[in-house]
């Protein structure tokens, strides 16, 4: 450990675990073996870091986060696995955070990710970078969150969900489907109901390009697949909504039936 390392004396830091330069730990911290932290990650008050657990550089957690809790999973059998906590993100007060379910699987939160007070991220989740899950949002087993994707207070995923890169998620609503990239859903059940016009004009698709993705929302509403497929072989960001609900397991949301909402 290097000099510049902070350890409160009333943290626990098993012997084994691997603690990075710069990093800074409080009080009541509790980091326990096969557990690394990575240089200038602080480590709040009461936080509890379990087997498995890798913090990313410059990483923020707690107070009183848990990352690494055993799978709330019936199949789990007590295998080694993980979570990956990414560079940068910051976790908030009473996260938690639960270790993958299958030997050798990680549960990961992404670089630059904002998780803030009291979600959950359940066993192999995937949560991309720059991701913001704001208060007590849970996320059930296996689900997955695209990058840059904005989920409201107290949205409730089901397992195997998948939320589209860019998506943004309304409050206190319900999701057993997937969520289109660049849409935005909310309701229980949430459905769809129009482009996450904010986000996208905040990463520069504005004009021909918002354009094209409202026409492909539109398609897909439809069902009108070849004006989808037209659209897809010019414009990146449909082919990638287009592939997105190829690949879907659960079926992606519906749309409201209000066509002011479209």
């Amino acid at each position: 450990m290097s000099a510049a390392t902070r350890i409160h004396p009333h943290a626990v830091i098993d012997p084994r675990a691997v603690i990075g330069p710069g990093v800074e730990i409080g009080p009541f911290v509790v980091v326990e073996s096969d557990v690394e932290v990575a240089a200038g990650a602080v480590l709040l008050p009461g936080t509890v870091l379990l087997p498995g657990t890798r913090i990313g550089a410059g990483a923020r957690v707690g107070p009183h986060a848990v990352i690494g809790g055993t799978p709330m999973d019936t199949r789990f059998r007590g295998e080694p696995s993980g979570v990956d906590i990414g560079a940068r993100a910051v976790l908030r007060e009473h996260v938690t955070v639960h270790r993958a379910t299958g030997e050798g699987e990680r549960t990961t939160v992404g670089e630059d990710a904002l998780v803030m007070v009291g979600v959950h991220v359940s066993h192999n989740g995937r949560v991309g970078d720059r991701v913001v899950l704001t208060n007590a949002v849970q996320l059930g087993g296996h689900v997955e969150v695209g990058d840059d994707a904005v989920l409201g207070a107290g949205a409730s995923l089901h397992q195997f969900v998948r939320v589209g890169r860019g998506a943004m998620l309304g409050a206190v609503s319900g999701f057993n489907r997937d969520v289109l990239p660049f849409a935005m859903a909310r309701g229980n059940p949430a459905r769809h109901y129009r482009l996450n016009a904010v986000g996208l004009r905040r990463r520069g698709v504005t004009g021909d390009r918002y354009h094209a993705l409202e026409q492909a929302l539109r398609a897909i509403r439809h069902r009108d697949h070849e004006t989808l497929e037209q659209l897809a072989a010019s414009w990146p960001e449909v082919a990638e909504m287009r592939d997105f609900m190829a690949a879907s397991r659960r079926g992606t949301l519906r749309f409201v039936t209000d066509h002011r909402a479209a």
